[in-house]
């Protein structure tokens, strides 16, 4: 489970000169699949499924987004641009077919993926607590406080979103002990559960630390375009898709879940009882499912 030291990143160079960073997990030989990190984290939260990767024969390819990590910033970046990002990546790589997967704050890019990505392409997404667009009144009513907050700033005073992210990553970086004693103040018993594991607690210090290397941006430019339209439909989502989510995940709520698989097509959403927003282990269901999938002729 332990990812590998900041340092082993590999860096590739876009056209336009920005670095990208990825750094490799679960099994060297598997069927390639991009992972997709949440929202602020960074590619080391990839340590989390390293296990069920290596156990289900998945070449996990963590990739630092761009302002986070060892990932250039990209100003005025939207979701629609990451797909050329991964395809560049791949296609540098020799990757052929291959699939994507991700958790939380992963959700657009991963969406975004599916719908602009060719099937013949992109087999399979797979999404541990996928962030949903807010098209609903239901779900902007079931946000945490904290997101109602974030969602008013991102649409009443977009241009503060980076000084409301700035206390976050000064606590990561400077303060963890802070950072994540709040963080376990406010997550579900089961989150908090998860948080008291030294191990799976070492791995989260490292990636939100790694998440906010180059400061606040990215991560606060991530999270002022989640809140607003993401400019593509969910329902151009063209490959199997499989959504596991927790009943007491306070970060996206079950509403968030419903609406993401009654508008992607061929999306499958799996509830899981008395789990919160960060059950990793189910990334040994989300990956039988994925190895399920392209091993079917």
């Amino acid at each position: 489970m332990q990812p590998d030291d900041q340092r082993s990143a590999s860096i590739f160079r876009l056209k336009d000169g920005r670095a990208l960073a990825y750094q490799c997990f679960g099994d060297a030989s598997g069927f390639p699949t991009f992972y997709f990190h949440g929202t602020p984290s960074s590619r080391l939260e990839a340590g989390f499924a390293d296990a069920a990767a290596l156990d289900h024969g998945l070449r996990l390819i963590a990739i630092d987004r761009p302002g986070f990590g060892q990932s250039d910033f990209l100003p005025g970046r939207k979701f629609i641009d990451w797909p050329d990002d991964v395809i560049a990546l791949a296609d540098y790589l020799g990757v052929g077919a291959f699939g994507v997967a991700g958790h939380s704050g992963a959700g657009p890019h991963l969406f975004a993926c599916g719908a602009m990505i060719s099937p013949e392409r992109l087999k399979f997404i797979g999404a541990l607590g996928p962030w949903g667009p807010i098209a609903t009144a239901d779900t902007a009513n079931s946000l945490n406080a904290l997101d109602r907050s974030y969602m008013a700033i991102a649409r009443q005073l977009p241009w503060t979103m980076h000084a409301a992210f700035a206390p976050i990553g000064w606590a990561a970086l400077y303060w963890p002990d802070l950072f994540f004693g709040i963080m376990k103040a406010n997550v579900s018993a089961a989150d908090k559960a998860m948080l008291e594991q030294p191990e799976i607690l070492h791995i989260f210090r490292q990636t939100e630390k790694e998440a906010f290397r180059q400061g606040s941006r990215g991560p606060a430019h991530e999270a002022l375009i989640a809140y607003q339209d993401w400019g593509f439909d969910i329902t151009d989502v063209r490959v199997p898709t499989y959504i596991w989510l927790g009943d007491e995940d306070i970060f996206v709520p079950q509403s968030m879940g419903r609406y993401l698989a009654q508008h992607i097509p061929n999306a499958e959403l799996h509830m899981v009882p008395g789990k919160g927003h960060l059950n990793i282990e189910n990334w040994h269901d989300i990956f039988a499912a994925c190895a399920q999938h392209i091993a079917t002729p």
